[in-house]
């Protein structure tokens, strides 16, 4: 596993090689073999590049954002270098440098994830897009917005949700989840004049992930939701989604 004196989850270095450190580095160094290596300004191929380390160049190792890692120069200049560009460079030893890939230990301490779902709301089409912040290995915060479309109303909903997955280091991960939000109801009928109703929600879920391989997962959750509504009588509704997530 890995070595460092410094500590790497505080620097994001979850993936860097053994290879590359020493119990006695403060951080992680490597020098550019190939032609060049290109320094980007933020982590992602669609931001400019904005210097390029040439041959014989020393880099520092800062800490790394899902395929990106933050490096410096010797001269203080810092930049985002994709992982395949990290191969092209090697360590104090002349070992290349090589990153290992996310693998279900990683899927098991994950900070955050990302996804869409397709589903059913109430024997209506859904989708769903969710993003999620994992403050411990077994309790997350998310964040999901919703659309259904139906014969007779469309909505839309945001919700908060605090999540509970017992066991995190399964592939298949079962979970609970409770939640507020607020929902808007717009029917559709063109008979009577009737107006969108914007109501607050609670709901309770359960489900599973499902870790497929490098940053995928499967999704599969049921949610029973509770509209509070300003008649007699609050209505009930159940929501089934299947859906592909990412985590980092």
């Amino acid at each position: 596993m890995l070595r460092c004196g410094l500590c790497a989850a505080a620097l994001g270095l979850a993936y860097l090689p053994a290879a590359a450190r020493a119990d006695d580095d403060p951080a992680v160094t490597s020098r550019v073999v190939e032609a060049y290596i290109e320094m980007r300004t933020q982590p992602g191929r669609t931001y400019p590049v904005f210097y390029v380390a040439e041959r014989g160049e020393t880099i520092e190792l800062l800490k790394r954002r899902t395929d990106w890692i933050k490096v410096r120069n010797a001269r203080g200049i810092e930049g985002w270098v994709h992982v395949d560009e990290i191969g092209r460079t090697v360590d104090a030893a002349g070992q290349p440098l090589a990153f290992a890939a996310p693998d279900r230990e990683d899927f098991s301490r994950r900070r955050f994830e990302a996804g869409f779902m397709l589903g059913n709301f109430d024997s209506s089409d859904a989708i769903t897009a969710y993003t999620g912040w994992h403050f411990t290995r077994n309790l997350s915060i998310e964040g999901a917005y919703t659309e259904n479309y139906g014969d007779f109303s469309d909505g839309r909903m945001g919700s908060l949700n605090l999540v509970h997955e017992m066991f995190p280091h399964w592939r298949y991960s079962p979970f609970f989840t409770v939640g507020v939000g607020i929902r808007e109801t717009n029917p559709r009928s063109s008979l009577v004049q009737t107006e969108d109703r914007v109501d607050n929600v609670a709901n309770v879920g359960a489900g599973v992930t499902i870790y497929l391989t490098g940053r995928l997962m499967l999704r599969l959750q049921y949610k029973h939701h509770v509209i509070m509504t300003d008649r007699d009588d609050d209505e009930e509704a159940g929501e089934w989604n299947i859906g592909i997530s990412a985590f980092y």
